[in-house]
């Protein structure tokens, strides 16, 4: 297994792509931790907790737990950090997952809706750096992973401020691989290169509007570009931003499956 004796601190994990995530680190043989919010369902829509997901990491033979975790409280941060740290002994391997969009035209967001797009997807990835750092750092190495999106990259009216955070979760990875590296940290910026169909995604959409295609990228993906990024050979690679399936078909790593099927 690749990654045997690894330990992952993975935030909005309960679910989703973080959970998605988790599960194929688990398959490699890493260790999770489920650093999310939900620990009950409120929503039938929006289905997973921390502790449901633990029970599906375990399943697949590794240990995981379940930490309460708001990333826009650094008190909650740092205390998930020490819990993971005081169980596992070391964290290994941070993704910056955790994330929520505001849509709505820049004039018609109150700001406060803004402000948390930010404080979560920004400001969240900075405070689990900044608690998970010491550790790597005293330990000689680790990886971080902030999770970027497609929007960055799309000029697209009504969700400004998920494109601006996104785009800023790339310059964060580039800056602070620049500051990590003597301690033999790698950060990277990581985006899935279509839609992930997940709870969050489809929870505004009725059945009939499942999209399909080669935009919508598997499950697994997000996973195994994960798993890539902690091997060895990705080490000359720090900084940058990867979309997941391009940078997996460039190493042989992924096959899409033929255009008639993608179509079907």
């Amino acid at each position: 297994m690749k990654l045997a004796d690894n330990v992952a601190f993975i935030t909005g994990s309960s679910r989703g792509l973080g959970k998605n995530m988790a599960l194929e680190l688990a398959r490699e043989g890493c260790d999770i931790v489920v650093a999310a919010r939900t620990e009950e369902e409120a929503d039938p829509k929006l289905p997973g907790t921390i502790h449901s997901t633990v029970e599906e990491i375990r399943a697949l033979g590794v240990r995981a737990i379940p930490v309460r975790t708001d990333v826009t409280d650094e008190a909650s941060v740092q205390t998930a950090v020490q819990t993971a740290i005081d169980e596992f002994g070391r964290i290994d391997i941070l993704i910056n997952n955790a994330g929520v969009m505001s849509p709505g035209r820049l004039w018609e967001i109150p700001l406060k809706r803004w402000d948390l797009v930010t404080r979560v997807n920004v400001r969240g990835a900075v405070a689990c750096c900044q608690a998970v750092l010491p550790h790597m750092i005293e330990r000689g190495g680790g990886v971080i992973i902030n999770i970027s999106s497609i929007a960055a990259d799309q000029v697209s009216a009504g969700n400004i401020s998920y494109r601006v955070t996104k785009q800023a979760l790339r310059e964060l990875s580039a800056g602070l691989a620049e500051e990590v590296k003597e301690h033999n940290i790698r950060v990277f910026a990581l985006s899935p290169e279509g839609l992930v169909i997940t709870p969050g995604t489809m929870y505004h959409r009725l059945p009939e509007q499942v999209p399909a295609g080669p935009m919508v990228e598997p499950p697994d993906a997000m996973g195994k570009a994960v798993i890539y990024l902690c091997s060895d050979e990705a080490k000359p690679l720090i900084g940058q931003h990867f979309y997941s399936r391009p940078l997996l078909r460039e190493r042989g790593l992924w096959e899409d499956p033929s255009a008639d099927e993608q179509g079907t």
